[in-house]
């Protein structure tokens, strides 16, 4: 005789034998992220692979030459109608160590506009290169005013960007050898992160003023109120470097979280910071 007693003790095992509920890939994403542990090991991946990237962003710039875009005029051997010594945008592209210019025909009715690229010498037209005047003391005062005058001050900039890439460069391998040996290397790797960025910081803003100390007076309108021909905008590789700023507090973080879960007592980090 089936009573209620029975049913109820039945239900649970049929319960137990209906399928799985499959889930979502986003839901077992998140459970896998909510379920793992931060394991030494997992934190110290993940602070390689941060500052891996990091070394990327802020090595990579200091070779390129498009930091920043810059359209400047510059006369031609060519008159209008009242004999008038006409003037092309050209287009240059700056680094620390390197200028670029060319010659892009632009749309529009105004006297910039229609200049050709047949009413420009060919070897003037062409896209050309030269190492900054620092280096190679040349004299490019026919190849460009406002760009040169740009390029001629990122020497301090610039020095400054490779010191700061050195140190985090320093700072990452002291951490490898930090978790590696399980010294105060990893503390150090923390400290010389942030040094490294705060140095290449002050280059970055140190090019920006630069930029809009040469750039800012000659944007002005002239005297009749006709708009200048200059204009600049920034490249990638000054996104770059200052946007690696934000992983290497990160990387900084997660080096000093390492070494003070290693040492947890007072006693213990004593042993290394005096």
């Amino acid at each position: 005789m089936v009573t209620l007693t029975t049913i109820a003790e039945e239900l649970p095992a049929l319960n137990h034998q209906k399928s799985p509920v499959k889930m979502k890939l986003s839901e077992k994403a998140s459970k896998a992220f909510v379920e793992a542990r931060c394991t030494d090991n997992i934190i110290f991946s993940s602070a390689v692979s941060i500052g891996s990237c990091v070394l990327l962003l802020q090595t990579c710039p200091v070779l390129m030459n498009n930091w920043v875009h810059l359209t400047e005029p510059r006369p031609i051997n060519k008159t209008n109608e009242n004999g008038e010594q006409l003037e092309a945008v050209f287009d240059y592209n700056a680094g620390y160590f390197e200028v670029c210019r060319e010659f892009v025909k632009r749309e529009g009715n105004d006297s910039h506009a229609m200049i050709n690229l047949e009413d420009i010498a060919k070897n003037e037209a062409d896209y050309r290169c030269h190492l900054n005047p620092l280096f190679s003391r040349q004299d490019l005062s026919d190849f460009s005013v406002a760009s040169l005058a740009v390029i001629l001050r990122l020497g301090l900039p610039a020095l400054l960007h490779m010191c700061g890439a050195f140190i985090c460069s320093l700072a990452f391998m002291l951490g490898v050898a930090g978790h590696v040996r399980k010294t105060f290397y990893t503390l150090l790797s923390s400290i010389s992160y942030i040094c490294g960025s705060i140095v290449l910081s002050t280059a970055v803003l140190m090019f920006v003023c630069v930029v809009d100390d040469e750039l800012a007076p000659r944007m002005k309108p002239n005297a009749a109120g006709e708009p200048s021909k200059f204009s600049f905008k920034y490249g990638a590789p000054f996104y770059s470097s200052s946007l690696s700023f934000v992983p290497v507090q990160i990387c900084a973080c997660l080096h000093a979280f390492l070494y003070f879960r290693r040492y947890p007592t007072v006693v213990e980090k004593l042993k290394f910071v005096p």
